[in-house]
């Protein structure tokens, strides 16, 4: 079974090196949100040349206005929910904005309405599926192409029935979710319901456990979700309301921090840390499963454990921007072995990075957010997409810092400029690499002009070559970092170079 899975996991990985663009792997940089860069307008794009590729992003929301119930005018901003509910769909063809809507993820045009279906959640198989988990109880299927929903099974006796609460997903598969009930007298169970043949598997009773909270906020649970491959139910126990020293006894055992059951009979397994915080699961490039977490001190460490219970405190990244203040996707299913960080605070660099799960501290920059996040709603949670190449973040792009409704929704991926209508610069070649003198630039053609800017993303320089075939750039003067050429010929065809300085 582990030997399928892993060879799984590799035919995974190399599809998605061959389908898929992503930035170049390197040790992490703390890199500030570039300045002038502005918000661009509705479907446009903007570029963010600051981190080691340029990523492109792209608007793809607008306010929605509209009469409340006394008929006065309201606005409205639509976005992605969070960074552990997926936006796309199993082929990302299409896009899902909450429970509201469902585009087309080329054109963003509105394919279908979605009514009765919140809270939702894509189908990791079929791209044509979006599942509900109703707090009445209710399992529905809705089919995009038709519209068409059905309830295909209900938990009943209870006020109320929640995935996570919000933070939990399906195994890939979509055959185990594990969802959590509130008792008239407080109690909370942990139901495990198998989806391929509608029924439940198991349920285990934590007394007293929902308490005193409100609807949809266990006062000692955070949340629970099945793990990727389906194995294991993981509870995150409330920070606030337990801990070693205090923890949450029921019959005699102690609960706190992250724990592990199995999932077909909710048996305790073990506690892989001591320490909930935001985190999700994923497969670490070596098949294991794995929650990957900030530390709880703010003390700037990422770290992963091993839901087998082998290993915990694996330190994959510790630098002051790793803090509290960010969020984990792990939704990128069909390219494991990474984790997606969002650092929500400008002074902790505003990025977007991809973090190898090998503790090699591999990253891949995603580029920034520009979000002022001065609020929840602002803060960026960016979802990676199943093939990990994309990015969907929320962003005022620093327009409205005192205004915290005011947010939009962005799509961050390398730049192909293809897809802009531009075309690619061929027979290039720029040497050597790294530099300390001069650097040559030659194509197959004539020259048009070349840009450099800095790790900052700012134009240092603009050169004019007047139709040579071959031009020589001085990098002597510069301090040692990483520069970008943008090489352009007489057509308006052009080129992306990143080059060293030494």
């Amino acid at each position: 079974m582990m030997k399928t899975l892993l060879q799984i996991l590799l035919t995974l990985l190399i599809f998605q090196s061959v389908q898929a663009q992503f930035p170049e792997d390197i040790p992490y940089q703390s890199i500030p949100t570039p300045s002038g860069v502005d918000m661009p307008a509705y479907l446009e794009s903007v570029t963010d040349y600051s981190v080691s590729n340029p990523i492109q992003i792209t608007r793809i929301s607008e306010p929605y206005y509209y009469n409340d119930n006394n008929g006065d005018p309201q606005v409205w901003y639509p976005t992605h929910e969070y960074a552990k509910i997926q936006v796309w769909n199993a082929d990302q063809s299409l896009f899902k904005i909450r429970s509201w809507k469902v585009i087309d993820a080329s054109t963003y045009e509105e394919v279908q309405m979605l009514s009765d279906m919140y809270p939702s959640y894509w189908s990791n198989t079929n791209p044509d599926l979006i599942w509900s988990f109703r707090e009445n109880g209710d399992i529905k299927k809705s089919f995009v192409s038709t519209g068409i929903s059905v309830v295909v099974g209900q938990i009943t006796g209870y006020e109320i029935v929640q995935l996570g609460p919000g933070e939990g997903n399906m195994d890939i598969d979509d055959h185990y979710v594990a969802l959590v009930g509130k008792k008239a007298n407080g109690d909370l169970d942990v139901i495990v319901y198998d989806l391929q043949n509608t029924g439940i598997v198991a349920i285990k009773t934590f007394e007293g456990a929902w308490g005193n909270g409100g609807a949809g906020f266990p006062d000692y649970i955070d949340w629970v979700s099945v793990s990727q491959s389906g194995n294991y139910v993981v509870i995150m126990w409330n920070h606030d309301t337990t801990s070693e020293t205090n923890p949450f006894v029921e019959n005699g055992n102690s609960h706190y921090g992250v724990e592990v059951y199995n999932t077909t009979d909710m048996q305790y397994l073990h506690r892989i840390v001591d320490y909930g915080n935001h985190g999700d699961l994923g497969f670490a490039t070596d098949g294991s499963e794995v929650l990957v977490q900030f530390y709880g001190n703010g003390s700037g460490t990422l770290y992963m454990h091993k839901l087998d219970g082998t290993e915990s405190n694996i330190e994959l990244i510790s630098h002051p921007d790793f803090g509290v203040a960010g969020h984990v996707s792990c939704r990128n299913i069909q390219r494991p072995g990474w984790a997606y960080i969002t650092h929500s605070l400008q002074e902790q660099t505003g990025q977007v990075v991809a973090v190898k799960l090998d503790g090699s501290g591999t990253v891949e920059h995603f580029g920034h957010h520009f979000s002022s996040s001065g609020s929840y709603e602002q803060a960026p949670m960016a979802v990676v997409s199943p093939d990990g190449a994309k990015l969907c973040f929320r962003s005022d792009f620093g327009t409205a810092p005192d205004d915290p409704s005011v947010v939009y929704m962005f799509i961050a991926q390398v730049e192909n400029t293809e897809s802009t209508g531009e075309q690619m610069l061929t027979c290039v070649h720029v040497y050597p690499n790294p530099v300390r003198g001069f650097v040559n630039i030659e194509i197959d053609g004539e020259l048009g002009s070349i840009e450099m800017y800095n790790h900052l993303g700012q134009l240092i320089r603009r050169y004019d070559p007047e139709g040579a075939s071959r031009y020589q750039v001085e990098v002597s003067g510069l301090p040692q970092g990483i520069y970008t050429f943008r090489i352009w010929d007489k057509s308006g065809s052009q080129v992306v170079r990143k080059w060293m300085v030494k």
